[in-house]
């Protein structure tokens, strides 16, 4: 018996067990509702106690801003970085995509390689080309696969 096989039985086992439970439940209550008339009613599970997210009991302080130094010249620097920076310089660092305008667009993987050096080490390889995958890409979307 190979592991997917193994995987499978496991995964049926399992899903057979779940059912059980399930239909044990939902046995039981048609089998009192029938004194009932035969009307089912929604039963309600007690809620779980929630867990608290923190045993702290204190209020969160507000943070507090850094105290900077004027005679420290790392300080003045993150301090000229930051007056210096453009919501351009912000992009990509809140995980949104950036795509260089002046990276060329190549049609094949074969054509992305062909704009780098050959090289032994891979790690040396540098690979100034993108190829488009526009086409796969709406065609996924079509699909509903993304």
């Amino acid at each position: 018996m190979t592991k997917l096989d193994s995987l499978r039985k496991v995964i049926r086992e399992e899903v057979r067990a779940v059912f059980q439970e399930e239909l044990a439940g939902i046995l039981k209550e048609v089998i009192l509702n029938k004194g009932n008339g035969g009307q089912l009613t929604e039963a309600v599970k007690p809620a779980k106690p929630k867990v608290p997210g923190t045993l702290n009991t204190l209020a969160p302080k507000p943070p507090v801003a850094p105290i900077l130094s004027p005679g420290n010249p790392l300080n003045s620097l993150l301090q000229e970085t930051a007056m210096s920076m453009t919501s351009k310089d912000y992009e990509g660092l809140n995980g949104t995509q950036v795509i260089a305008a002046d990276v060329p667009i190549v049609e094949s993987v074969n054509d992305m390689f062909a704009s780098s050096r050959a090289s032994s080490n891979l790690d040396a390889i540098e690979i100034n080309a993108v190829p488009d995958f526009s086409a796969i890409m709406n065609k996924m979307k079509m699909n509903g696969e993304i």
